[in-house]
């Protein structure tokens, strides 16, 4: 038997194409536990099956072969695909029953995938950074997308979530900015953080049935709307209310909505998540309420109609480039209360020519204040006519002072002029009781003439009074 596999091996090892029914190594040990290639795939027998653990990456496929020496193909590996650009269709077999860790991630010339029913998992990474694909076929089995699925898959447009999905994690879809519809299962569960962020063309969210999560008005929620996942890109309201039910708006949830004009926030939002507002490029005006305590890293990032900024006084924080590339933004208040701005939080906002940090800010970021892309577009330089406000002693006025940004110390210019006032005032108090003092001293001396004269004329008084009778 070993003879004949051997010669197998040796006609077979030439042929560079996959059989879909078998497939025989070119070289292997003895043992039929080793590794085996076909000149394509890299195989390795475990548990009675085959696994494809790696691939020739300048290999033109056609499809991935369901047997290999008479064993079935159970599982692709980690990374196992991963950089084969000459796949047009990835259409995974139905004995394969796993797929690894970015197994296919970097197959840019996939236009089409299709997965079987006996895939319950489509892992993290698996399909990432697959530029050319358009369209997933996914089997009834799935139950969970793993993070950073379908990562930064621009072309993804159509895109079938079965019934049996319960969980779709983080980054999911991030960077699919071509998908024009969410049509999520009733079964889902669970929606990780920045599932959906950056899909650029959503037009319509279903969630029809589901217990944990609806849609209204194009915006997916969770039951009881206190968290906001994703609005349609292009199908909300130009002037959004948030709804005074919500607490969280999530990372990702509003980004590349470039129909969004003005946005109201409720009190009972605490919290704004990263990139939640990010490139909302005709977001013009936002009306903070008290409450908000938090907003995330690259929150408003490339809202480059956005002009002023009012910030609630329960605000705490403001997150890494927050503000970053707001293009016109002229006018910002920061509420006293605000403990910690971020790195690059206000970085590359040219009209932004003055702020005021309150006492309160106890952590500056690198760049936070005053940084703006140069000429060259390459790097970033100190704004020239940029300037401070500044509380003595503080973060602000030491991150002024080591970035060489101009600043006025505003409680050092009061304590100034309240000593002015103090003098003034000392100064006006002097003078009022000076002239009280004159003028008590001008009367002493007439009230004690008229007493003089009022005993020196008691004598004639009685003479006269005497000559009388």
């Amino acid at each position: 038997m070993k003879i004949i596999n051997k010669l197998a091996s040796a006609v077979l090892a030439s042929v560079i194409s996959l059989s879909a029914m078998a497939c025989f190594g070119s070289a292997f040990a003895e043992d039929i536990d080793s590794e085996l290639t076909d000149g394509t795939f890299k195989y390795e027998l475990v548990n009675g099956s085959y696994t494809i653990i790696d691939c020739d990456v300048t290999a033109i496929m056609t499809e991935i072969p369901e047997m290999c020496n008479g064993y079935a193909i159970t599982a692709i590996g980690d990374e196992a695909l991963a950089g084969c650009e000459y796949i047009a269709e990835i259409k995974i077999p139905s004995t394969v029953k796993s797929i690894g860790q970015y197994a296919f991630a970097g197959c840019t010339g996939a236009t089409k995938v299709v997965i079987p029913d006996s895939v319950t998992e489509i892992p993290t990474g698996a399909f990432a950074g697959c530029s050319s694909l358009k369209e997933v076929e996914m089997g009834d089995g799935v139950t969970t997308i793993g993070a950073r699925a379908f990562y930064n898959c621009p072309s993804l447009e159509t895109i079938n979530i079965p019934e049996g999905v319960s969980v779709i994690s983080d980054y999911a879809f991030h960077y699919c900015y071509a998908i024009k519809e969410l049509d999520l299962p009733s079964t889902l569960e669970s929606i990780g953080e920045m599932a959906f962020a950056d899909c650029a063309s959503i037009e319509k969210i279903t969630c029809d049935d589901n217990k944990v999560f609806t849609v209204e008005n194009n915006v997916l929620y969770n039951k009881d709307k206190t968290k906001l996942y994703r609005a349609s890109s292009h199908n909300i309201d130009e002037n959004f209310y948030v709804p005074d039910t919500v607490k969280e708006i999530l990372a990702g949830s509003f980004s590349y909505c470039t129909e969004l004009t003005n946005l109201y926030l409720p009190a009972s939002v605490q919290s704004v998540g990263d990139l939640a507002f990010n490139f909302c490029v005709a977001l013009k005006d936002i009306d903070f309420s008290e409450g908000l305590s938090s907003l995330g890293n690259l929150t408003f990032s490339h809202c480059t109609a956005l002009e002023s900024l009012s910030l609630p006084t329960t605000l705490a924080s403001i997150g890494e480039a927050c503000f970053w590339d707001c293009a016109v933004l002229e006018k910002v208040i920061l509420s006293e209360g605000i403990t910690t701005v971020g790195p690059s939080a206000f970085l590359a906002c040219p009209k932004l020519n003055n702020i005021l940090v309150p006492k309160s800010v106890a952590n500056v970021g690198e760049q936070a204040f005053g940084y703006i892309v140069n000429a060259d577009g390459t790097e970033y330089e100190l704004k020239k006519d940029f300037s401070m406000s500044v509380y003595s002693g503080s973060s602000a006025e030491k991150y002024a002072k080591s970035a060489d940004i101009d600043c006025t110390v505003v409680d050092r210019s009061l304590k100034h002029y309240a000593f002015i006032v103090i003098a003034v005032g000392a100064f006006i108090l002097a003078v009022v009781l000076a002239v009280v003092l004159m003028r008590k001293g001008r009367k002493s001396p007439d009230i004690k003439a008229d007493d003089k004269a009022e005993e020196e004329s008691q004598p004639y008084d009685s003479i006269l009074g005497d000559d009388e009778e």
